[in-house]
C-alpha cells in the first residue's frame, strides 16, 4: 500500500502542471522569485513552475496540508518573509549573514559554479585560465564577483545565463561561468549536449534551502521531516531527474597534471636507464670476481648438503621418538609423514606414503570429515576425541589437526593423536569420587528429612488403634501419611538418580524442574545452618548433559553452603537473552582471597582443611563440555557471585 501511495505522489508531482491554491486562512504560503528558472518562473501560459514549485507541491503532499504560492521580485520575496505576510521562502542560498536573519531548513540542493566552453574548446582548470579570454555571466550573480578578482579579463554580463550559453555558441564569448543546475538544464532543454561542454572543477560550493522567518522553529521542523521522507521514499529524486537530468561525475581530464606526470615518469625512466648502465658496467667488473668465487661457495655448498642430510635424519629420530602418533596429508590428501608411534598405536606402515588418507583404515581411529576439512578448507580442530572398540576394548583416542601452510595458500594438514583411554578412566574415577564426596556432604540433611516424615507416619500408627473410629482422625490420616511416604519417594528418588552411573547423552533439560530437584537434597543442609535459599528461574531450557548440569550446580551451591554461617543467604536466578542463558548464584558468605581466585578451578587446590580440589576442577571441565563460561567475583569478607553463560542450543 506504501509502495502504491509513492507512485500516485511521484505521478501527481511530475505531472500536474499548475499548483493547487487554497482559500484557508491557515493555509501555508511560500514565496518565491518569479524568474529563476530553472528553479522558479512563470511561465508563457501564467504557470509558476520550477524545480523549488514541485518540492514545495511534494512536501505539502507528504505533510498533509495545503500551500499557496505567492511569486515575486526576490528584493520583495525577503521584504515578506520579514514581515510575516508569507511563512517561507522555498528557495535560498544559505550563509553566514543570512543564518543570523532566518531559520534555515536542511540542505535539499548544493548550487556550484562551473566553467562552460565549446565542445572542441580546451579545459579550463582553474581561474587563472581566464586571462586574456572573453568571459560571460549572468548579472548579480556571484560569479560576477568570483571573476572580478582575475586580472586581463572582458567579462560580458548578461541578464540570465540561457543568454550567455547563446552567446558561446556564437563564438561571441570564450568561456560562461554560471551555475551548474541551471547550465545543465539550458543545456538539455536547448539540445545542446553535443555543443557544449562543462569542464574543470566544481567550486564555491553553496547549500540551497528553505527559508522560514526566524523564530519559526516549529514549522522549520516540519519541513525538514517531510524532506528526508521525500528523499527516503525516492520522490525527491525523481523531481531531481526532471528539472536536472541524472546525476552525473564530471570525469576530468586533466591534460596539464598528465604532462606533469608524464614528464616526471619520463625522467624517472631516464634516470633507471642511466642507474642500469651504470650497473651493467659495474657488473661485467663482477662477473670475474663471481666466478672466482662460485668455486668457493660450490664447495660450501656441499658441505650445507651435508649438513641438511645430518639434520634431515634427525628430524626423523625426533619424530620417530614423539610419544604421541603423527601423520602428514598434502594437499591432494595424500599421506605423506607417518611417524614410528602412528605405526604402533594404529599399525599402519610406511607403505602406505603416497596414499590416500581413506586407505588403512583411518575412518576407524579418527572423522573422515574432519581430515577433508582441515585440508581442503583449512579449518583447524583442537583435542577432538574418537571412541572405538578393538579386540573387545574399548578405546578412546584424543587428536589435533592443524592446516600446514605454505607461502601464499595452505599445503595440507598435520595430525597428531595419543591413546587416552586410561586418562579417560582416571577421569571417571575421579568425577564418581567428587560425586559421592558431595552426596557425603548432603547426606546428614537427607537424613534428618527422611527422620521426619517417618516421625509423622509412626506417630499416626500409633495412635491408630486409639482413634481408629474418629472419623475426622481417619480423613486426617489417608490424607497425610500418603503425602509424607511421596516426599520420602521424592527425596530418595532424586538422590538415587543424581548418585546412579549412567550413560551420557545431551538432551534438553528443564532448568526449573532441575534446580526445583537439587534444593530437596539441600533442604536439610539449609534448615540445619538455617540458610534462606530463594531462586527465580524463567520457563527456559538448556541442551546438554543433565547430570554434568547438576553435578555443576550441587558442587556450587555446596561450596555456597559451607562458605555460609548460621542465617545466611543463597539466591539463584535464570534468565535467557536470546540464544543464552545466563545463571547467577550468590551468597553474602565470607568470600574468596583475591589470591586464591585465579587458582580455585585447579585440579587438587583448596583452601579448605577438609577439602580435595576437585569439585570446582570437575565442575569447570562439565562447564566446558556443555559450552559455557564461569566467572567468579568474589572479596574477602563480602560474599561470592558466579555467573554461568550457557547456550541453550548448540552444535
Amino acid at each position: 500500500m506504501k509502495d502504491i501511495n509513492k507512485v500516485i505522489l511521484i505521478i501527481l508531482i511530475l505531472f500536474l502542471s499548475k499548483p493547487s491554491f487554497a482559500e484557508d486562512k491557515d493555509i501555508i504560503t511560500i514565496g518565491g522569485d518569479r524568474n529563476y528558472p530553472p528553479y522558479e518562473f512563470v511561465d508563457e501560459n501564467g504557470d509558476y513552475r520550477g524545480f523549488n514549485v514541485d518540492i514545495m507541491r511534494a512536501l505539502a503532499i507528504e505533510m498533509g496540508i495545503d500551500i499557496r504560492f505567492k511569486p515575486m521580485d526576490w528584493q520583495q520575496a525577503l521584504k515578506a518573509l520579514e514581515s510575516g505576510d508569507i511563512d517561507a521562502i522555498q528557495g535560498m542560498s544559505y550563509n553566514k549573514v543570512r543564518n543570523e536573519k532566518y531559520e534555515f531548513s536542511d540542505k535539499y540542493l548544493e548550487n556550484s559554479l562551473i566553467y562552460f566552453v565549446r565542445k572542441e574548446a580546451p579545459f579550463v582548470f582553474d581561474i587563472s585560465d581566464l586571462e586574456g579570454k572573453k568571459v560571460a555571466i549572468q548579472r548579480n550573480d556571484l560569479a560576477e564577483h568570483v571573476v572580478s578578482e582575475v586580472d586581463n579579463v572582458d567579462i560580458l554580463l548578461f541578464s540570465d545565463l540561457e543568454g550567455a550559453l547563446q552567446k558561446l555558441m556564437n563564438n561571441e564569448v570564450d568561456i560562461v561561468l554560471g551555475s551548474k543546475l541551471v547550465g545543465s538544464h539550458i543545456i538539455r532543454k536547448k539540445d545542446l549536449i553535443d555543443d557544449i561542454k562543462m569542464v574543470g572543477y566544481e567550486f564555491n560550493q553553496t547549500p540551497y534551502c528553505i527559508a522560514f522567518k526566524n523564530g519559526n522553529y516549529k514549522l522549520r521542523n516540519k519541513f525538514n521531516n517531510a524532506l528526508k521522507e521525500l528523499k527516503e521514499d525516492g520522490v525527491y529524486e525523481k523531481i531531481y531527474e526532471k528539472w536536472f537530468g541524472e546525476k552525473e561525475v564530471i570525469k576530468l581530464q586533466d591534460f596539464k597534471y598528465a604532462i606533469y606526470i608524464l614528464s616526471a615518469v619520463f625522467i624517472a625512466i631516464l634516470a633507471i636507464f642511466l642507474i642500469i648502465y651504470r650497473i651493467n658496467k659495474i657488473l661485467k667488473k663482477e662477473v670475474e670476481k663471481r666466478t672466482k668465487e662460485l668455486n668457493v661457495k660450490n664447495i660450501e655448498l656441499e658441505r650445507k648438503q651435508k649438513i641438511i642430510e645430518d639434520n634431515y635424519r634427525f628430524k626423523k629420530q625426533v619424530l620417530d621418538n614423539l610419544g604421541i602418533g603423527l601423520i602428514t596429508f598434502d594437499k591432494d590428501g595424500c599421506l605423506t609423514t607417518i611417524n614410528r608411534r602412528c605405526e604402533e598405536l594404529i599399525g599402519i606402515g610406511k607403505d602406505l606414503i603416497g596414499s590416500k588418507y581413506s586407505k588403512g583404515n583411518s575412518h576407524k581411529y579418527f572423522d573422515i570429515d574432519k581430515i577433508e576439512s582441515c585440508i581442503n578448507d583449512g579449518k583447524k580442530y583442537r583435542l577432538s576425541e574418537k571412541t572405538f572398540v578393538d579386540n573387545h576394548e574399548e578405546i578412546t583416542f584424543s587428536y589435533t589437526l592443524w592446516p600446514l601452510y605454505g607461502d601464499n595458500d595452505h599445503m595440507g594438514a598435520v595430525l597428531t593423536f595419543r591413546d587416552i583411554t586410561d586418562v579417560i578412566v582416571y577421569e571417571k574415577k575421579l568425577n564418581q569420587k567428587d560425586k559421592m564426596q558431595s552426596i557425603g556432604r548432603l547426606v546428614s540433611g537427607i537424613a534428618h528429612e527422611i527422620r521426619n516424615p517417618l516421625t509423622a507416619i509412626k506417630t499416626y500408627i500409633d495412635l491408630l488403634p486409639m482413634k481408629y473410629d474418629n472419623e475426622k482422625f481417619r480423613k486426617k490420616i489417608t490424607n497425610q501419611v500418603p503425602k509424607e511416604i511421596d516426599r520420602l519417594n521424592s527425596l530418595l528418588t532424586e538422590l538415587l538418580d543424581y548418585s546412579k552411573p549412567k550413560r551420557m547423552k545431551m538432551e534438553n533439560i528443564g532448568l526449573k524442574y532441575l534446580i526445583e530437584g537439587i534444593k530437596e537434597l539441600f533442604v536439610g543442609e539449609l534448615s540445619r545452618k538455617d540458610i534462606k535459599f530463594t531462586y527465580s528461574i524463567d520457563d527456559i531450557s538448556i541442551y546438554g548433559y543433565k547430570q554434568q548440569m547438576k553435578q555443576i550446580l550441587i558442587n556450587l551451591l555446596i561450596n555456597s553452603a559451607e562458605a555460609i554461617g548460621s542465617g545466611g543467604e543463597i539466591k539463584l536466578e535464570a534468565k535467557q537473552r536470546d540464544n543464552l542463558v545466563m545463571i547467577t548464584i550468590q551468597d553474602n558468605g565470607k568470600g574468596i582471597e583475591e589470591k586464591d581466585v585465579k587458582n580455585i578451578f585447579d585440579p587438587f587446590y583448596t583452601t579448605k582443611s577438609n577439602g580435595t580440589g576437585l569439585g570446582l576442577f570437575i565442575s569447570y571441565k562439565y562447564i566446558k563440555e556443555n559450552n559455557g563460561e564461569i566467572k567468579i567475583h568474589s572479596k574477602k569478607g563480602q560474599g561470592t557471585k558466579i555467573d554461568l553463560v550457557f547456550k541453550k542450543k548448540f552444535s
